[in-house]
């Protein structure tokens, strides 16, 4: 098994973060700011995070390099439900919202399993249009 990934930077002050992190000045700094601004009041008006899962960030920070690390498609991101609808993380299907293949899901050997996607995208993607087309 391998261990937990950690945190590339680390640090209590946001300044020396975005110097380290090589992002423009203030720019770290004022995206925790908008996102603690609103997390006290328990709402995040710009990701649409549950609100059991809003809480404001405190120092120590971490901050994890993603760059990458990810190989192009999902293998099973958005959650939906039988007919395409893409549901929020309350399990509410999102007005409007509909997805199919690589988006959704998918079955990969090794990383990667080339003519599956077909069948995914096929299938689904035909569920999935017909749902919209009733709504």
């Amino acid at each position: 098994m391998l261990p937990p990934p950690q945190p590339r930077w680390v640090g209590d002050d946001l300044a020396e973060l975005e110097k380290a992190m090589e992002v423009p000045t203030g720019a770290l700094a004022a995206t925790v700011s908008l996102y603690n601004r609103h997390a006290t009041e328990g709402h995040d008006p710009v990701h649409h995070k549950a609100a059991p899962w809003v809480r404001p960030l405190r120092p120590p920070y971490g901050v994890y390099d993603v760059r990458g690390q990810t190989s192009g498609f999902t293998l099973g991101g958005l959650l939906t439900d039988v007919d395409g609808a893409v549901l929020d993380i309350d399990g509410e299907a999102i007005p409007g919202l509909y997805a199919a293949g690589r988006t959704t899901a998918g079955v990969g050997a090794g990383g990667y399993a080339s003519g599956v996607s077909l069948g995914d995208g096929s299938f689904f993607g035909r569920r999935a249009g017909r749902s919209a087309a009733h709504r």
